[in-house]
């Protein structure tokens, strides 16, 4: 077993107990996992990639559960043992060899859940990367992305705007059990109506 794959596992059980995102980066760093990690990360994900070497991610860079970081794929596989391509009956043969590449990810950069990112992007500075999105290309500084392939759905200056207002709601104010009751009586109160 490879040396990778042991830390792999140690992580997961680490992840067990240790369930808060800041205690998974200090054992990601204390094992060296990534190519490098800046300062103030934040990692949920219980999962880090075999290929975690092709990873670097900058300061503050908060990483939301079931993210996937994709650096390589196996199409090599397929190819050196087809028997066919298109309209053309010969084998393609032996001689295929595995893409890889690295991910690039800047600072003050959020990663909603399950994002996957694929080889070979780089994300700038300030950004949002919403849940759910496949980011198979750069990401320019200062925007939001989402979606199938990832697109620019925003601009980070007009989310900060929202959240500050948002921020300084009553709900926003609210502890959990207050926020949760307060929350299931809108939702109930609307359906009476």
């Amino acid at each position: 077993m490879k040396k990778v794959d042991i830390i792999r596992i140690r992580y997961i059980f680490h992840c067990v107990f240790k369930r808060n995102g800041y205690e998974h980066v200090a054992f990601l760093k204390r094992h060296n996992v990534f190519y490098s990690m800046g300062d103030n990360c934040f990692f949920q994900p219980w999962n880090v990639s075999a290929d975690s070497k092709y990873v670097r991610l900058g300061n503050n860079v908060v990483v939301a559960s079931g993210v996937e970081f994709i650096c390589h794929d196996v199409v090599d596989n397929m190819l050196n043992h087809s028997v066919s391509r298109s309209e053309i009956t010969k084998p393609l043969g032996e001689g295929y060899r595995r893409y890889w590449g690295t991910i690039d990810i800047g600072s003050n950069v959020f990663i909603g859940a399950r994002a996957m990112l694929l080889p070979n992007v780089q994300v700038g500075n300030n950004v949002i990367i919403a849940a759910g999105a496949l980011v198979n290309s750069d990401i320019p500084d200062n925007v939001i992305v989402g979606g199938v392939p990832a697109k620019i759905i925003g601009k980070l200056d007009d989310f900060i705007i929202k959240r500050k207002q948002y921020s300084e709601t009553e709900l926003a104010q609210l502890g959990r059990s207050e926020r949760i009751a307060y929350l299931w009586n809108i939702k109930e109160s609307g359906k009476d109506e």
